[in-house]
């Protein structure tokens, strides 16, 4: 899907912003993201998914080789060229908020949106089958990690401008509820 500035126009979102979605792992970014972007018309890039390509190597192999630092350094350069533009979907990494310039920058040019998930349905959906492996918990106990992680990072996900359950809800559902609350025109292509 390409973005096309005339359906933008009309997109609901604030001159010259963006839609960036946060939340914990597991949440749906990428889902809800891929979802809202074929309802609205508006595109949809998942930071994740781009600094992989860049590196040439899967998220969880660049916290292995080159740590999470240098994962956060090219992050937020994404973000930066990503925030540049406007009307775009942006799926933010789980950790995105967690550095002060990067909160910064999505409060001045995005409408967030939180995708706000129970520590329970984070384990359970981490055991889904072809689950993708996730960096932090490699080699760790998911169970006691998710619950030091999910309290510390919170407050970083509460600055959001809407915030929407994703528990016992489709990926679709979340993405109609949100354009209603934001009121976003739909397309449905």
């Amino acid at each position: 899907m390409t973005y096309d500035p005339l359906r933008a126009a009309g997109s609901g979102l604030p001159d010259g912003r963006n839609l960036a979605l946060i939340g914990f792992m597991t949440a749906g970014k990428t889902q809800v993201g891929a979802a809202l972007a074929r309802l609205t018309g508006l595109s949809f890039v998942d930071i994740d998914a781009v600094v992989e390509g860049l590196e040439g190597m899967p998220v969880h192999r660049i916290f292995a080789e080159k740590g999470e630092p240098h994962f956060r350094r090219i992050e937020a350069a994404v973000l930066g060229d990503l925030c540049r533009g406007a009307g775009t979907i942006i799926g933010c990494g789980g950790g995105t908020v967690l550095v002060e310039e990067n909160r910064a920058l999505l409060a001045a040019r995005c409408v967030i949106v939180w995708l706000r998930i129970s520590r329970d349905e984070v384990l359970r959906r981490l055991e889904e089958p072809g689950s993708p492996r996730r960096p932090l918990l490699e080699g760790l106990d998911p169970e006691e990690t998710v619950a030091r992680l999910m309290p510390a990072r919170d407050p970083f996900y509460r600055g959001a401008d809407l915030e929407v359950e994703t528990d016992n809800k489709t990926v679709e559902a979340v993405a109609r509820e949100i354009t209603l609350r934001l009121g976003l025109p739909v397309f449905e292509v």
